[in-house]
């Protein structure tokens, strides 16, 4: 498609934004240079009934400016699970890059006045403590969002980009789940206060970078991997600290989830978090998350005992990298923390050259997905075929894992994706230099502002059950 020397223009500020102020100035105007506004502001659409949501506000202003509370939530109720799984359709944000139709920010702006009105003032006929009750169990019905970062080894600095974004923005998660690299920068956020992690983001050119220290021949063959794991768990704990799963949660109010692989052909895999292991030290957590097979030995576990010295967790057990089996565990979050949505930052190596067109339209991307997905598919069946053949040799446990591998879905509701670049590979297992930090974390903010109005849109209502809770309990300590 030809470009005139205005849109290129403004394709040069999206490019080159320091802020995302400065990117969606950029976008808007890129927009309406290719007349994208005029699909935001025109209500019609394949992905939504328009004439139903609209409906549906004119129907929530009348109540509230009548203040009539008693229907009020009925109707709330009726209209948010209507209409919740069409307007979470990632395709309404394929279009313009700086929002979806605007008929939808209406109606969440009205789910939220409505929302508001209801904590804030007394229904007629219903106690505080109730109303309490009803809000608490209408969240858990809905869900929440998580943030997941993966694998990604130096290209996993990445997603502080992503977290440092979605905190500016105040849409960063209570909910971090992170594996191998990700569980590095999951820890480090989720053991501190939103003091310090205010601190910590605009300061992030003072962090210690070096984390990946090559062992020397006979090295390798005395320890049977080729990196110093003590190198690593000193990186881990001057950027992270050393606290327990329950320290970090009790200290930030986040939610901490590491994700760690067993060495045992018949064990499971594992999310340590608070509920699961609140005694366990979130730094080997993060170790063994890291553990790459030849690359760092597994890990033991290990918790901080009542004279506060370190001791053994669950000492039978050693543990590998979270990738190798559970990069994204959809299903174990839900029935944890109920998750509904899941925002995923992208960086494994091995992932992102068959993900990175997922967002995208038009006919080389379509081949893309083709091309991916055969390859996907193909290569999953015939590990799963060489598991049985291999079943009782020496290579069971290796092709096991990489059909662990090949097997998983590596994408979320939301993904953030590190952009794929050949030339990049030669940094992947290298120490950052400070330029290269700087970079990577501009390459995730930058990631990051493309999903960001999909990412306020799709996660507001949950973020308003937390605030709206909230209200409600300091009306209650009132009383």
């Amino acid at each position: 498609m030809h470009l005139s020397a205005k849109q290129r223009e403004l394709n040069k500020n999206l490019a080159h934004a320091t802020s995302y102020n400065q990117w969606l100035q950029a976008a808007e105007a890129l927009d309406a240079a290719e007349g994208l506004l005029a699909w935001r502001d025109s209500d019609a659409s394949e992905f939504f009934d328009e004439a139903l949501l609209r409906q549906h506000v004119r129907a929530m202003r009348e109540l509230r400016e009548a203040h009539d509370l008693e229907k009020l939530p009925d109707l709330l109720k009726e209209s948010i699970f209507r209409h919740v799984g069409e307007l979470n359709n990632p395709r309404l944000y394929q279009y313009a890059r700086s929002g979806t139709k605007r008929v939808i920010g209406e109606y969440l702006d009205e789910v939220e006045r409505v929302m508001r009105t209801l904590a804030e003032q007394s229904i007629p006929n219903m106690s505080e403590k109730h109303k309490l009750q009803l809000f608490i169990h209408a969240q858990r019905v809905y869900g929440c969002s998580a943030l997941v970062l993966s694998g990604g080894a130096s290209f996993g600095i990445y997603h502080l980009g992503v977290a440092k974004a979605l905190w500016e923005q105040g849409l960063l998660p209570k909910v971090l789940v992170g594996s191998s690299m990700g569980s590095i920068v999951a820890a480090g956020i989720c053991n501190r206060s939103d003091a310090e992690l205010d601190v910590f983001f605009k300061t992030l050119h003072g962090m210690h970078l070096h984390a990946l220290q090559w062992r020397t021949l006979r090295e390798m063959k005395q320890h049977g991997s080729a990196m110093d794991e003590q190198q690593l768990l000193e990186h881990i704990v001057a950027n992270v600290g050393s606290a327990t799963f329950a320290e970090a949660f009790a200290k930030s109010g986040r939610t901490l989830n590491i994700t760690v692989s067993p060495t045992r052909v018949h064990q499971k895999p594992r999310i340590l978090t608070h509920l699961t292991s609140p005694d366990a030290l979130i730094e080997y957590g993060a170790l063994a998350s890291c553990a790459v097979p030849l690359l760092y030995p597994a890990v033991a576990l290990k918790a901080r005992g009542a004279d506060g010295q370190h001791v053994p967790y669950m000492s039978t057990e050693k543990w590998i990298d979270g990738a190798l089996h559970s990069d994204i565990p959809r299903e174990r979050l839900a029935r944890l923390h109920n998750i509904n949505q899941i925002i995923v930052s992208q960086a494994n190596p091995h992932v992102i050259p068959f993900t990175t067109h997922k967002n995208k339209r038009g006919v080389i991307a379509f081949g893309k997905q083709v091309l991916s997905t055969v390859i996907h598919t193909g290569s999953a069946e015939v590990l799963d075929l060489s598991r049985h053949f291999f079943d009782r040799t020496p290579l069971r446990s290796v092709v096991s894992q990489a059909h662990a591998i090949a097997s998983q879905n590596y994408l979320g509701d939301i993904n953030i994706q590190f952009p794929f670049s050949l030339a990049a590979y030669r940094k992947v297992i290298a120490n950052p230099t400070e330029q290269d930090l700087l970079d990577y974390i501009r390459m995730g903010e930058q990631a990051t502002w493309a999903q960001m109005a999909m990412i306020r849109d799709t996660t507001r209502i949950g973020r308003l059950f937390d605030e709206c809770i909230e209200l409600i309990q300091q009306r209650i300590k009132l009383q």
